[in-house]
């Protein structure tokens, strides 16, 4: 008799795949919440980095955690050169999700996670590199410019306006900008998120799990909804 193997916890049988304390959609009457908190309060009242530590370690930073959060969010802005290299040979036509998608996929094999025990710093890595990734591809293949990734805006919202426009954000943009990004943070259930669980069920890497996921966000059914929304919104002359 051969003995058979047998991956204890390996993929998806025998799982609730629809089971996270990460975010509710209509709980108790709210159209979303995140760990418990509606986002409607969080969007009006929390820095996005808050929200960011809410969903990754869950439960809202005191002010020393939250700062520490930041810091290291900041320290992690810069793009590693061969990136730069990657990001630089990419057409202007290419659509944003395109550059997002290999900009991660490559810095997987430049910054490998190690292990799962890495995964927290992966995480955060990435969370902290996402905008330098599309302003740099931007500002280069739309202007020729070779930005810095570093900026004086301390947030997170700030700090992509600043490299996304080359110049300092307005307060308002700023605002609107961070409440946009806890709005978008996380939606339960949806097919990127799904498609990042698939991923991550086979023992993945992190990278690999958000690159997969951003391949499903891609589509004109799921995030590519967000351009249409924008075109018909264009088309308004007046608030």
């Amino acid at each position: 008799m051969t003995d058979k193997k047998v991956l204890s916890g390996a993929g998806l049988r025998g799982q609730v795949a629809g089971k996270t304390a990460l975010s509710t959609v209509g709980k108790e009457g709210a159209g979303l919440t995140y760990r418990g908190y509606d986002v409607r309060e969080l969007a009006v009242h929390a820095s996005f980095e808050e929200v960011a530590y809410l969903l990754l370690f869950g439960e809202l930073p005191n002010r020393a955690q939250l700062k520490d959060f930041e810091t290291n969010l900041q320290h992690q802005r810069e793009l590693p050169f061969a990136l730069k290299t990657i990001l630089e040979n990419l057409s202007a036509s290419s659509h944003p999700m395109d550059v997002l998608r290999t900009g991660i996929s490559a810095l997987g094999t430049m910054e490998p996670e190690l292990n799962f025990s890495h995964q927290e710093e992966t995480a955060i890595r990435i969370l902290a590199i996402l905008p330098s990734i599309l302003c740099y591809w931007y500002q280069f293949s739309h202007f020729g410019k070779r930005i810095s990734c570093q900026s004086e805006e301390p947030s997170y919202a700030g700090h992509f306006l600043a490299m996304m426009l080359d110049q300092k954000p307005s307060k308002l943009h700023t605002k609107v900008m961070n409440s946009s990004l806890i709005l978008y943070a996380e939606h339960e259930f949806n097919a990127s998120t799904f498609t990042a669980r698939v991923c991550a069920s086979t023992l993945s890497d992190l990278y690999s799990c958000i690159t997969g996921a951003i391949g499903s966000l891609r589509g004109p059914l799921h995030g590519g909804a967000n351009e249409a929304a924008m075109e018909m919104i264009s088309e308004y002359k007046t608030v």
